[in-house]
């Protein structure tokens, strides 16, 4: 895709008087050109800008406002007033005292995050007694469980599911000691050569904010008697581009916003407390410590995205595989150099590693019991050098996962030249 670059007609006016010699002349010109037809320059200009706004506003995405971004902060940099960052699992902020479980975050590539894993068990000393002490290397099962709740959450409230960058939670590791240890222990670890890609006591945020409501009107019976509607106040902060997930702990019938409320039809004439998760949109509000890279499901906007997500066609051309690449290649400059279909992966893919969009799989949807599709096989190739390369092919994976749900016929698959 490529901008249009925009005409600045009062640079070129001005360039243009240089050449008339003849001060008077020159004087009575830019009177004429700058201050006469420049306001009308300037007024036609704005007007197509108003033009293109409405254009684009009527081809409004409806789901921009559910978008999810994550980062990562170290807890002793952790924010607790921050408005738009917010921990994926509360326990994260203040774990318990009874804790021996130690998590650390590994910035590290896919292979290094496997090699890391492998390894299986981290050798560490107290602090105070010298005692050897032994952990094993567990991914979170709890970031998992956030996630499938997070897409039951999406569902109930009947909002189309985007594949969440899960680049830094993948990175996450649980170091759980191997027997009792005795409490205030203080464990040494010897990281080895992991020394400078290992950061202790790190959490995950994203810009999802749950917060507790209650019910603070008289339920109202539908006229079949069956249908209750429950209203519960979302507070004056609530922004109007911010999304918001209703969690009542049963099926939602239907769910409507208004200013700073939302509205519910359930078939329970009392659903009790409810739960609302808020999206956090805008701009991101960083604090002080916050140094990690922001990964996020946002979307590059343009015209062409807007007009065939409205229309509901889906052209599978190069220059439409393109744009979507581009559109979700976020902090990076990801490139493909082409495409092909296979058959199946029994064959073999060549190229080297193999990158499949994996980040979907806690939903559990398989569609095919006995996967014998195609392979969609992508070559990118990496341009650039950033100091977050090690997200690189996490941001490769993610963009497979989305195209994966597009294109159920085949089985998306990439590779790195």
């Amino acid at each position: 895709m490529t901008d249009e670059k925009e005409f600045d007609y009062r640079d070129y006016i001005q360039r243009q008087l240089r050449k008339i010699d003849d001060l008077d002349e020159r004087r009575h010109a830019k009177k004429l050109l700058l201050d006469s037809l420049g306001e009308m320059f300037a007024w036609t200009e704005a007007k197509y800008r108003a033009l293109e706004q409405r254009v684009m506003n009527g081809l409004d995405n409806p789901w921009k406002c559910f978008n999810i971004a994550m980062t990562v902060a170290d807890r002793a940099d952790y924010d607790p007033i921050n408005p738009y960052w917010h921990p994926v699992c509360a326990e994260d902020a203040s774990p318990p005292e009874d804790c021996r479980c130690v998590t650390v975050y590994l910035m590290a590539d896919d292979a290094g995050c496997r090699e890391f894993a492998g390894q299986g068990t981290v050798d560490a000393t107290d602090r105070t007694t010298g005692q050897a002490l032994r952990y094993r290397i567990v991914k979170p099962e709890r970031y998992q469980t956030c996630m499938r709740g997070t897409y039951v959450l999406f569902s109930r409230n009947h909002i189309p599911w985007q594949t969440v960058h899960m680049g830094h939670m993948e990175r996450f590791f649980d170091l759980v000691p191997e027997g009792d240890i005795p409490p205030g222990t203080q464990p040494v670890f010897r990281w080895g050569n992991w020394e400078q890609q290992v950061r202790q006591d790190a959490m995950p945020l994203w810009n999802m904010q749950r917060k507790m409501l209650q019910s603070q009107e008289f339920r109202h019976p539908c006229l079949d008697g069956v249908v209750f509607e429950h209203i519960y106040y979302l507070g004056d902060e609530k922004d109007s581009g911010d999304g918001c997930l209703v969690d009542v702990g049963e099926d939602i019938l239907s769910i409507r916003y208004e200013k700073n409320r939302v509205i519910l039809q359930t078939r329970k004439e009392t659903p009790g407390d409810a739960s609302v998760c808020r999206l956090h949109q805008g701009e991101a509000v960083s604090s002080y410590g916050y140094r990690y890279p922001v990964l996020s499901n946002d979307r590059k906007d343009s015209f062409a995205a807007r007009y065939l997500r409205q229309a509901g066609n889906f052209i599978q051309t190069p220059g439409e595989l393109m744009r979507k690449i581009e559109e979700m290649s976020g902090i990076f400059r990801i490139r493909i150099s082409g495409y092909e279909i296979l058959g199946s992966a029994a064959g073999g893919i060549p190229g080297g590693d193999v990158l499949e969009g994996d980040m979907n799989s806690f939903t559990g949807t398989q569609v095919f019991a006995r996967d014998q599709r195609s392979l969609l096989l992508f070559r990118f190739r990496k341009e650039g050098e950033t100091p977050h390369d090690y997200l690189y092919r996490s941001q490769i994976r993610y963009i497979l996962s989305q195209l994966q749900m597009e294109f159920l016929e085949y089985r998306c698959v990439g590779v790195v030249e």
